[in-house]
């Protein structure tokens, strides 16, 4: 029986021997997930895809990718688990607080000097962590000031749980035990969608919760809304291919209303963000000009 990998002991650790049958094969089961999903994984780095679906080819007891896919025809619960894979759950509230105290002195004042109230989107919202840590800074800069706040992922299942707003001592180290008490509620209820066996969790207090909008969104399909003050996009691109970066990006600035910002994470400078419109007033925040400023073209 032809094999996925040319080398039969090769790990998720390790890296495939990329025959041009497995490219073929692979190719050809790129196809269906889109046909099936709309989901490209040819915008993805192909070689880091290989390896996070090698573990679910062999779960599934697969040996091809053909078979793997007659299997994702037969059983729906096994695509949503590979369409679960596709996406990257590791969030903390102010994750790298350096840049998070850079938006709450610097970003956000900026913006509020000039709008009431903000629109903002988290892309690729994960468990949740950044949109409250977004609605927590904008309290305390603004309390009481509405804003519109929208949370996005692929993954459903992550999506259950950011909607819950229950994390783990360590998911909120950074505010710290005191610091926490306007923010979050001691609960020790089990939660059905949360993915981890902790407790006990602290709950996002509902004046925060009910006041972020979560949805379902394939960043590089679907249509994007427009005239946001703020974009988040964070430690979420890194397994997209360069082409679909730069069009992501170049999307993200088009959804942005003049003057808005673009945060990324810490490992997703982007180079040559003049060509996009980008300036760059501070590193991981590009921001889109007012009308009639001039720009770097860098």
């Amino acid at each position: 029986m032809e094999t996925l990998f040319s080398n039969p002991s090769y790990s998720a650790a390790s890296s495939p021997v990329i025959t041009p049958q497995l490219r073929a094969d692979y190719s050809d089961f790129a196809e269906q997930v889109f046909l099936k999903t709309g989901i490209d994984l040819r915008l993805y780095k192909e070689a880091q895809m290989l390896r996070r679906l090698y573990n679910l080819v062999e779960r599934a007891g697969c040996v091809t990718f053909r078979e793997y896919g007659k299997q994702l025809e037969r059983d729906p619960a096994e695509l949503q688990v590979l369409l679960d894979r596709m996406t990257i759950n590791v969030s903390e509230l102010f994750r790298n607080a350096d840049k998070w105290k850079e938006l709450q002195e610097q970003i956000l004042p900026s913006l509020l000097q000039h709008r009431l109230s903000l629109k903002l989107w988290s892309a690729g919202c994960s468990n949740g962590a950044e949109p409250y840590s977004l609605m927590i800074l904008l309290d305390l800069l603004k309390p009481n000031q509405t804003h519109t706040l929208y949370a996005t992922d692929l993954d459903q299942n992550i999506l259950k749980r950011a909607r819950e707003g229950r994390f783990t001592k360590n998911e909120i180290a950074s505010i710290g035990d005191e610091k926490s008490e306007p923010y979050f509620s001691l609960v020790n209820s089990p939660s059905p969608s949360f993915r981890y066996d902790a407790s006990p969790l602290y709950e996002i207090k509902p004046r925060f919760r009910e006041r972020v909008q979560f949805r379902c969104q394939n960043l590089l399909a679907d249509e994007f809304e427009s005239d946001y003050d703020l974009i988040c996009c964070r430690n979420v691109v890194i397994y997209f291919t360069e082409e679909a970066k730069e069009r992501l990006y170049r999307r993200f600035f088009d959804a942005l209303a003049p003057g808005g910002y673009l945060f990324v994470g810490g490992t997703e400078r982007i180079f040559h963000y003049g060509r996009m419109g980008f300036e760059m007033p501070l590193p991981f925040f590009y921001r889109k000009p007012l009308r009639g400023e001039t720009r770097d073209e860098r």
